[in-house]
């Protein structure tokens, strides 16, 4: 279909031309052709738009000479390379003649917007690529300029470019494979599309979302870094050797983190639904960086405090707020729907434990270790998609602040490391059966039923395990120690 005049003027962020006489004419451009001077419109074929290369200063009188003959010979409509200022008697005899005349604001290359003119006009790969081109020179120009609408200003100008609407869905999945996919951290939360399927917005599309996504990103990063950098304050004071904790406590009132408070700790465990457990790391940590962007953004706007951090593989979720407060039910309503969010993929399993709410730093790692044993207790019941509590015996919570001080981890592994001296797979072994075997009162044929061996199999385990640790198992302290030692150890493994 041929293009038309107002085409073209639809097409401003292209062009950059605007009408100054005449009507925005929607009569078909057949030819586009230059002329270095007015004179030379003489020699130019019928049915052409004309291009006025050489337009630096032209007399009033030379404008209406020439304006004439473009109506004598039927021509299609006359644009000047640089800003124009026509003469009223020229803008009369436009307007009188139907005669479309067209300028730029500010002065172009002539040639170069002949060439672009010609392009459009001709339509086909090079129209296409010219713009394809244009939108994302637009569109970088946008992303540069930044401010609020900088997306919806990007995708304006690239709209306008490609000749067709571009949006932004967010409603429909979509895959980081998608040409128009916007992609934050690794997680695609949008994609642009365009309404017109073609060679342009083919080539445009990838690098539109490209400039999109960076936006995007930007945006978060101006958004949660705050966040960020506490969840990251809350990782070392969960982490931290005693010793450690006044310098951290003092970095967190510098950063506005009411350590002080009461504090609710939620620990998620991500696993790829498809390989349940033997996904790849870089499988993994995709699943962990779209869970925390979701918790970010599905909790920031819940009432009180929330912080979301990434602790190895897995999420950490704490809610903070004055004392008396109902923090545990509310953490665990919140954090439920967020469950209900991110398995609603169905490409990921959860499993997940909540502790009780605790004062102060102190409390705040005693909560997340009483989150972190009932989350490994879930799964190990395989009890996925929901919060489990912490036991009611308080045993696990025992075990959870013996596993939140460095101290008592390191003394509890002392008594178990000449089985760690054997390698990795051998200790596995060894904790695994000497945990059972206590359990089970000492008993080879109970402990056999547990782990599925011939008592015998169990009987020839336990010599050498206690040959290597140098252990009477008759003696009641030595046998508490190491069970202690084993549930410890299997806490955190």
């Amino acid at each position: 279909m041929p293009q038309t005049i107002a085409e073209m003027l639809r097409r401003q962020s292209r062009f950059g031309l605007t009408l100054i006489a005449g009507p925005a004419a929607e009569v078909p451009i057949r030819h586009v052709a230059g002329a270095d001077t007015l004179a030379a419109i003489e020699r130019v074929p019928a049915d052409s738009l004309i291009v006025v290369l050489g337009a630096a200063s032209i007399s009033g009188y030379e404008i209406d000479v020439a304006i004439r003959q473009a109506t004598s010979r039927g021509l299609t409509g006359l644009v000047f390379a640089a800003p124009m200022r026509l003469p009223i008697t020229a803008t009369r005899l436009a307007d009188r003649a139907q005669l479309p005349v067209l300028a730029p604001d500010k002065a172009r290359d002539g040639a170069g917007l002949l060439l672009d003119i010609d392009r459009f006009v001709r339509g086909g790969a090079s129209d296409a690529l010219a713009r394809a081109e244009s939108a994302i020179r637009l569109a970088q120009q946008a992303a540069e300029e930044g401010g609020a609408e900088a997306v919806r200003t990007l995708l304006g100008h690239a709209a306008e470019a490609l000749g067709c609407r571009v949006r932004l869905d967010e409603t429909m999945p979509v895959g980081e494979s998608d040409p128009g996919a916007v992609v934050v951290g690794r997680q695609a939360v949008a994609r642009v599309v365009a309404d017109l399927d073609d060679d342009a917005t083919r080539v445009a599309l990838p690098a539109i979302a490209a400039l999109v996504s960076r936006l995007r990103q930007r945006e978060l990063n101006r958004r949660f870094a705050p966040a960020l950098t506490r969840a990251g304050l809350i990782v070392q004071i969960v982490l931290c050797d005693r010793a450690q904790l006044p310098q951290l406590v003092e970095q967190a009132f510098q950063l506005d983190l009411p350590v002080e408070q009461t504090h609710v700790a939620v620990w998620l465990k991500l696993e790829d639904a498809a390989a349940r457990g033997e996904a790849s790391l870089d499988r993994a940590r995709q699943l962990l960086d779209e869970a925390e962007l979701s918790a970010l953004q599905v909790l920031h706007s819940k009432p009180g405090d929330w912080h979301v951090a990434t602790l190895g593989g897995d999420l950490v979720v704490v809610c903070t707020g004055p004392a008396g407060t109902d923090l545990h039910r509310r953490a665990r309503a919140e954090v439920q729907r967020l469950i209900e969010v991110l398995t609603g993929r169905g490409d990921v399993v959860i499993t997940g434990g909540i502790g009780t709410p605790q004062a102060g730093p102190d409390g705040l790692r005693q909560s997340a270790a009483e989150a972190r044993v009932a989350a490994d207790s879930a799964r190990a019941a395989g009890r996925h998609g929901t919060l489990a509590e912490t036991d009611a015996t308080g045993l696990r919570r025992i075990l959870a602040g013996l596993s939140s001080s460095p101290l008592s981890r390191d003394l509890l592994a002392e008594m178990l490391g000449p089985l760690d001296a054997m390698g990795a797979a051998r200790a596995k072994v060894g904790v695994t059966t000497l945990s059972a075997y206590l359990d089970a009162q000492s008993s080879p044929t109970r402990t056999a039923e547990t782990l599925h061996l011939h008592p015998n199999a169990v009987a020839y385990r336990i010599r050498w395990i206690t040959e290597a640790l140098g252990a009477d198992l008759a003696d009641p302290d030595t046998r508490f120690a190491l069970q202690l030692a084993c549930r410890v150890r299997l806490l955190n493994a």
